[in-house]
């Protein structure tokens, strides 16, 4: 398989579904965890996951989908991590808005937030990519890169 190809469509096809699971896990749990923690009132939990879930969220989709990158794992999976926080805080709100919980109606703000973390995550996503794919390259170049 050429570079580019591994590069642009991934090369390591047990990575990038790695990539991709863990990151959803991650920011699933993370979610999951600010919920509990704020409906159940536990203050220690309720701050470390309200400070991690923004990370995670909005930061980390760049520098996971450049290591992706650069570990050969294809655009499609870099550029699914920027959707990722988007899908899993998106399933949240319809089910909390579902079971009743307060604040949470389906409003314009909820599409408004969606949206924004949408452009964001995968405008991240798409930079963490460029640079992984050309870290990669320049890797190559030097005779230090991941490819085979």
């Amino acid at each position: 398989m050429t570079a580019t190809k591994a590069l642009l469509f991934g090369g390591r096809r047990e990575r990038a579904i790695g990539l991709v699971v863990g990151f959803s896990v991650a920011v699933a749990a993370v979610t999951a965890a600010t919920l509990v923690a704020s409906a159940v009132d536990l203050r220690p939990l309720e701050t470390l996951s309200s400070r991690t879930l923004p990370v995670l969220v909005v930061h980390a989709p760049a520098p996971i989908a450049a290591v992706g990158a650069y570990a050969r794992c294809g655009g499609p999976a870099c550029l699914a991590v920027g959707v990722i926080p988007v899908v899993v805080l998106g399933s949240f709100l319809a089910v909390t808005g579902a079971i009743g919980a307060p604040g949470v109606d389906g409003s314009a703000w909820v599409a408004e937030l969606t949206g924004s973390f949408l452009i964001r995550g995968v405008s991240s996503a798409f930079v963490g990519f460029c640079a992984g794919v050309t870290t990669a390259l320049l890797a190559d170049l030097v005779g230090f890169g991941s490819g085979s």
